[in-house]
């Protein structure tokens, strides 16, 4: 088995500029460019993180987002990012 999916939790940036939708279709088009899939998003529930969204494909791709400024830039979580990473056959 491997990592497919990740789950990351974390506190949004400020939408006050635009609507989480229109952030969330500029990040899943940062995202492709580095071979990921964005499942889905939304806020989380009973955690300290107020947003989440969840990612799909290999952990090469996963790690190759890391350290680029269009990653950091789309991503919609502004600090205290988490990562759950889940097993998939």
């Amino acid at each position: 088995m491997k990592f497919r999916y990740y789950a990351v939790y974390g506190i949004p940036k400020d939408f006050s500029d635009t609507t989480p939708q229109e952030a969330m279709d500029k990040f899943e088009k940062v995202l492709k460019k580095y071979n990921m899939k964005l499942v889905c998003w939304g806020w989380s529930f009973g955690t300290s993180e107020h947003f989440m969204y969840v990612m799909e494909g290999t952990m090469d791709d996963y790690q190759s987002c890391f350290g680029n400024q269009d990653y950091a830039d789309a991503n919609p979580i502004g600090e205290g990012q988490r990562t759950n990473m889940i097993l998939a056959p």
